[in-house]
């Protein structure tokens, strides 16, 4: 991953310089979001360790690890798509506005709905 601020800045629109630190933050988001991945997964089979068991106490403080994991996730994932519709797709969205000038007949707002990849910290296993 290369820091915008190693790219040669001499000939760059402030648009360019926009697009580029966009770029970089967003793959910093990314890399945050894997993490968070790897948390959630971690944390799922812990939950279903301690439920085995029928350790309830470890099993709800999993739980809560589990919603503010996903709620972090969320967050981040908030911010790249506010990133890419700001300064990423930003070309793409004028290009379309100029073929659909009228409202509502251009790009989507929301992308797809979000669906976690995870079960539900509150799914009870059992045997």
């Amino acid at each position: 991953m290369t820091s915008p601020s190693n790219v040669d800045a001499g000939d760059q629109t402030p648009e360019s310089a926009n697009r580029l630190q966009a770029e970089h933050l967003r793959e910093m988001l990314l890399g945050q979001c894997e993490q968070l991945d790897t948390d959630l997964a971690t944390y799922g089979s812990a939950l279903e360790r301690y439920q085995r068991r029928g350790e309830q106490t470890q099993a709800r403080r999993i739980r809560g690890m589990i919603r503010a994991a996903e709620r972090e996730r969320r967050s981040v994932q908030d911010l790249i798509s506010g990133l890419e519709r700001r300064f990423l797709v930003a070309e793409a969205a004028r290009s379309e506005q100029a073929r659909h000038p009228l409202p509502g007949l251009g790009a989507a707002r929301h992308g797809a709905p979000r669906v976690s990849p995870y079960p539900s910290p509150h799914r009870v296993i059992r045997n």
